[in-house]
């Protein structure tokens, strides 16, 4: 009786919260927030559902840092797609920054995701030609993905990011030599 009374009163409360974010009742929302974070088990979730809050109240650079936050401990957690939905996310809120495709490739390098790799470098190569990123940064991507495949021991996925290296863009092939 107990626990489905706990259920109820939590229940409630996350209501009483959408209602305060929709009125824009910030400092209302975010102390009732505080309180209910308790109840989630998970820090990476309380960070990222804390970031909904904040963006949904307009607060859009500290949502994307919890955002940031979450997706770091996603990672460390190694819950790569949680973590990869969160910076596709925050590109999406910040699409120019070359940070965030960065790390995408990384992470869909690490799930081993082939297409997604691709079209996300593809975006980093824009990036460089329209000059919003240096023949070092892309280098670096080069030099991680390639480099996570080999301690992997990806060779058919390091083979198949190498021809798609030679072909797209000749300049970095020596990074993965």
């Amino acid at each position: 009786m107990q626990e489905s009374f706990k259920k109820c009163t939590s229940s409630v409360a996350w209501f009483k919260l959408a209602q305060l974010v929709t009125r824009k009742e910030r400092e209302k929302a975010l102390g009732l927030y505080k309180l209910l974070s308790y109840s989630l088990e998970n820090k990476a979730y309380a960070l990222q559902v804390e970031a909904d809050l904040l963006l949904a109240l307009e607060e859009n650079e500290d949502a994307m840092t919890k955002y940031q936050q979450a997706a770091f401990l996603y990672k460390k957690e190694k819950n790569l797609v949680l973590a990869t939905s969160i910076y596709e996310h925050l590109r999406s809120l910040n699409p120019d920054n070359s940070n965030f495709l960065c790390t995408l490739v990384e992470l869909y390098a690490r799930l081993d995701w082939t297409e997604k790799i691709e079209e996300r470098f593809d975006m980093l190569l824009d990036f460089y030609r329209k000059n919003k990123m240096t023949k070092d940064e892309i280098s670096r991507t080069v030099k991680l993905v390639v480099n996570l495949f080999a301690l992997e021991k990806k060779d058919i996925s390091r083979k198949r990011f190498s021809d798609f290296i030679k072909l797209k863009s000749p300049e970095f092939v020596s990074q993965v030599a």
